[in-house]
């Protein structure tokens, strides 16, 4: 028997206006940061502080398919703060292209 696995979809996307100016729109995924209602994320994620900290959690935990629904420049720019093990940073880079 042929196992299909499913990942989760993105509940719509976040716009957060960051301090430079740049705009950076996310998708919602409310496992990501815990506790937290998918409204109430999507509140939290208006903040620039809280997008940063939900885009390196995701560089940390999510699989590879959640991680696409990011934007690449986004997950690039993250990327340093979020301390990766060598194996798995080398891997989303390679994933990034």
């Amino acid at each position: 028997m042929r196992r299909a696995y499913q990942f989760a979809k993105p509940d719509g996307t976040v716009t957060c206006v960051l301090a430079t100016g740049r705009s950076v729109t996310v998708p919602v995924f409310p496992g990501l940061l815990k506790h937290l209602t998918t409204e109430a994320l999507r509140e939290m994620l208006a903040k620039p502080p809280v997008v940063r900290k939900y885009t390196v959690e995701a560089l940390r935990h999510a699989a590879w398919p959640l991680l696409r629904e990011f934007p690449a420049d986004w997950l690039k720019e993250c990327l340093d703060a979020a301390d990766l093990r060598p194996s798995r940073r080398k891997a989303v880079l390679f994933l990034l292209g």
